[in-house]
């Protein structure tokens, strides 16, 4: 496990100008800089390096949680983490809270084999690094799941430290088990070179059983010597707290059987030989400093001598012993990161576990992560009140803060960075706020996707500025339909105004409705905005007049002038469709015919910007409606008249 480095790295930037001029740095992403070249100008003249070709150098961090191989792990614990937060954090959710942690060393562990099968491969030096990293998270998370998930009764710690221990070393348990599949007959120390350092690691593990079988397949198995030793480890007595005897009971029995043994060794009976005389120096608890050669770490050292020293030692007091293991490796200057967060561990120092987590080379995984599985377990919840003066406040919710704000920054791995931040109740919404207009809109699907997390976490402005956004590259691409129903879903009355006013602009010019069939259904959408509801109105009276229900036509296309909804520039297109109608001479009546001169009396008026001008002068077109409605005019009157008389 790597720590990050106190000294900052350099990065290299090659331009030549910005070596010149200097360079200055913005935000270009939600995990990125962009660096240009830039000098600041203190009076208001032209660059000296004007005019110039600018670079722009965009740089980010590097998450190993990227790597296609790695992703797998991120969207796995994804879902246990989820499957965490249904759980309300408590002392009696411990059952419950162990699965998950055990779930989550499960993901780790088939993340390390999937990465064991690339690092094989020629070339992959990375990924061996890779295998490292999370072989060191999965023995801290294994630890913390013995002194803080699953700790059991009485504290008695180290038969689940042995377990934890032999997971991290399986190389002694994989020789025995190879010795074991040859021939099952006397002469195995012969046969294997490797038999007695298999044999003292087992037992430094405290795994008895297969060092008595391998015993029996020494040459020297018959002898007194090797029989004794057998009867020695076959009454060993072995802790467990769930047994009927009490610890004062246990190590007085204990006493009495390390007592026989020192007997033993003190009458010579092992002397003849010599590794056998070592193992039972080990086992009698005395200290032999022949057992370091046989740990790489200071912990397997200190929980080994332990377990034959102080086998009911409880988990509070293993730290007292853990500076003098730590002096035989050199101290604490030659500590590394995972040997401080063992430590800090086995102190209790949680405030100190979760600051170095934040350094391991995970990008926050880790401690994100088991940070939220402490709070669930209320371990972080019950600590000194010394301890919460160096917690900042909310502090599961920091780490997942940032983790989450890594992760939106990835284009496949965004949506799962999206619930995290939804389980930052302080901070997350502000933040998802921010991050998500910043992912890049490059197809259609993951637009719609941003557009459904927002409306189902009630972002309207959001969902109305990505609509908008879309609104407006439909329209610059020429495509009306689509830009219209971008504006319907974006509910912005100003924006749909706009590409209303777009529709009618390109009607009145070319005379055909773009995506008829959306204006034909808009139904109460069209009440979003004044023009939309008028282009909606035009579409009724189009399909009107095209089954020929000219009497409702021209009632709806009056009433389209009289209330003012209609823009200015459409009038004269509104009084051109009336033309047909006034032909007919019974559509309109009287008072119909009146409104409809006096809009043309308005329009002539004013000055117009009218599309069609340029095909037909609008002094020709008015003169030619002006005679038509007095035409109109004229024989309304008569037939009204008529009509009161026959009355």
């Amino acid at each position: 496990m790597k720590e990050d480095s106190t000294e900052c790295p350099t990065v290299v930037i090659p331009d030549a100008l910005g070596s010149k001029s200097g360079l200055k740095a913005e935000w270009a992403g939600i995990d990125r800089l962009g660096l240009h070249p830039f000098k600041k100008q203190h009076q208001d003249k032209p660059s000296s390096f004007a005019p110039t070709e600018v670079q722009v150098h965009h740089i980010r961090n590097y998450s190993i949680l990227f790597d296609p191989i790695v992703r797998k792990l991120v969207n796995d614990s994804n879902g246990t983490f989820l499957a965490g937060q249904k759980l309300s954090p408590s002392l009696e959710a411990r059952a419950e809270l162990l699965k998950l942690c055990r779930h989550y060393r499960s993901i780790v562990y088939a993340c390390i084999e999937n990465l064991q099968q690339v690092a094989k491969q020629p070339n992959q030096e990375d990924y061996k690094k890779y295998v490292t990293i999370f072989y060191d998270i999965e023995l801290v998370w294994h630890l913390a799941e013995i002194l803080y998930i699953n700790a059991v009764r009485g504290d008695a710690v180290l038969p689940q430290l042995l377990e934890w221990i032999r997971f991290r070393y399986p190389e002694a348990e994989e020789a025995a088990t190879e010795i074991l599949r040859g021939p099952l007959e006397l002469g195995a120390e012969i046969r294997h070179p490797e038999y007695w350092d298999t044999l003292i690691v087992l037992i430094m593990q405290g795994n008895l059983e297969p060092v008595r079988v391998l015993l029996r397949l020494h040459t020297q198995a018959d002898s007194d010597a090797f029989l004794t030793a057998d009867t020695m480890l076959r009454r060993l007595p072995v802790y467990n707290v769930h047994s009927m005897i009490s610890t004062s009971e246990f190590n007085s029995r204990w006493r009495s059987w390390q007592t026989s043994l020192l007997n033993k060794l003190e009458e010579g009976i092992f002397a003849s030989y010599k590794e056998l005389h070592l193992i039972m120096k080990i086992i009698s608890g005395q200290s032999v400093p022949e057992m370091r050669l046989y740990c790489q770490t200071w912990y397997k050292l200190m929980i080994s001598n332990l377990l034959y020293s102080e086998p009911t030692i409880k988990a509070g007091d293993i730290y007292h012993h853990a500076h003098s293991y730590i002096n035989q490796y050199g101290g604490n200057k030659n500590l590394k990161l995972l040997d401080r967060i063992i430590l800090s561990m086995l102190v209790f120092d949680l405030h100190q576990v979760i600051k170095l987590l934040q350094h391991t080379c995970d990008s926050g995984w880790a401690a994100a992560h088991l940070t939220s599985l402490l709070y669930q377990c209320y371990k972080l919840n019950v600590m000194e009140p010394t301890m919460f003066e160096k917690l900042p406040e909310n502090l599961d919710e920091e780490l997942l803060l940032d983790y989450g704000s890594m992760l939106m920054s990835h284009q496949s791995l965004w949506q799962v960075g999206v619930t995290y931040l939804d389980h930052c109740h302080t901070q997350g919404r502000a933040r998802l706020e921010l991050l998500l207009p910043r992912i890049p809109l490059h197809n259609l699907a993951r637009t719609q996707k941003i557009i459904r997390i927002a409306t189902e976490r009630k972002m309207l402005d959001l969902v109305s500025s990505i609509c908008k956004i879309e609104g407006m590259k439909s329209l610059q691409r020429h495509r009306i339909g689509q830009a219209l129903n971008w504006a319907l879903q974006s509910q912005d009355p100003g924006f749909t105004t706009y590409i209303a006013d777009e529709i009618l602009k390109r009607y009145a010019k070319e005379g055909v409705f773009d995506a008829l069939d959306l204006l034909d259904n808009l139904g109460s959408c069209m009440l979003i905005s004044d023009r939309l509801t008028f282009l909606g109105k035009y579409c009724e009276f189009q399909q009107l007049y095209q089954n020929s229900e000219f009497k409702k036509a021209g009632s709806l296309l009056t009433s389209l002038l009289a209330s003012k909804i209609s823009p200015k520039y459409f009038w004269l297109t509104l009084l051109s469709d009336a033309l047909p109608l006034l032909e007919r001479q019974d559509v309109f009546t009287y008072e119909e015919t009146c409104e409809l001169m006096s809009c043309l009396e308005d329009l002539t008026t004013e000055e117009t910007d009218h599309p069609r001008a340029s095909k037909l002068p609008i002094v020709d077109r008015t003169k030619l409606i002006r005679l038509v409605l007095t035409k109109n005019m004229k024989q309304a009157l008569i037939n009204e008249a008529s009509n009161i008389l026959m009355m």
